[in-house]
């Protein structure tokens, strides 16, 4: 009797288990998920959480009283306990000991240099227009020159290259050298220098931003600048307007 009630358990208990395997087999991925897992269960990693060290709270904590530091001293200071790059412990550090020789004059303009050969070279192969003005612009979208970012302008430097074309041009750059302005106006054609700020400059070089928002030209205010712009043997672009000026003055 004992033996027969026996099997009939196991057999129900066995069937109650299939049966609960098909339900939960039936039932889509989320659901038995969260009937197996709940946000309780969630616990960080082991090792990964330290609890907080309370300071000053007392000697039986080892980090009451200083708190870990010691007693004065540089590294109980607060910061990161290091002084700053370069000091030698009160000493005359190094860059005090060595005399200083010269300066970099912040009124310094710097330009991109342009060869009148790699312009020839451009131009033959026809990725300049030669019957168009050649601008600061035009060469910078061409590739011609790379680094403008920084800089005051383009300049071109001689000289020319012979066993290149070099077609009648109308150069309008920041600056020429004599060589290149003497080989450009031999060849028929014309040079002019003229003056870029910063945003004049990224209007030249990118007008699609300035669409609608135009900045006029801008004009030279040091005056290095403007005697440089007003130079006809600098080919300025303002030694036209500054001509009458100078004719007065010598009359």
């Amino acid at each position: 009797m004992f033996g027969a009630t026996l099997s009939t358990v196991l057999r129900l208990s066995e069937s109650s288990t299939r049966c609960a395997a098909r339900i939960m087999s039936s039932l889509p991925s989320s659901s038995r998920a969260s009937s197996s897992v709940s946000l309780a269960d969630l616990r960080p990693a082991p090792g990964s959480t330290q609890p907080n060290v309370r300071l000053g709270r007392g000697n039986s904590s080892t980090k009451g009283g200083q708190a870990g530091r010691g007693h004065k001293g540089q590294k109980a200071r607060h910061g990161n306990g290091k002084p700053v790059p370069g000091f030698e412990g009160g000493q005359t550090p190094l860059t005090r000991l060595f005399p200083k020789r010269g300066f970099t004059p912040f009124t310094a303009r710097t330009y991109v240099a342009l060869p009148l050969h790699r312009l020839q070279a451009w131009l033959a192969a026809g990725r300049l227009d030669p019957s168009a003005p050649v601008t600061i612009g035009a060469v910078v979208r061409a590739n011609l020159i790379h680094g403008l970012s920084g800089k005051a302008g383009v300049k071109l430097l001689g000289p020319a290259d012979p066993d290149l074309p070099l077609p009648p041009l109308t150069l309008e750059l920041s600056r020429f050298s004599k060589s290149a302005a003497d080989a450009v106006i031999e060849a028929g054609g014309k040079v002019t220098a003229v003056y870029h700020n910063n945003l004049s400059l990224r209007q030249e070089v990118w007008p699609e931003k300035f669409v609608g928002r135009e900045v006029r030209q801008a004009k030279p205010i040091r005056r290095t600048d403007i005697e440089y712009y007003q130079n006809p043997e600098k080919h300025g672009y303002l030694a036209a307007q500054a001509a009458p000026a100078v004719a007065e003055a010598a009359q």
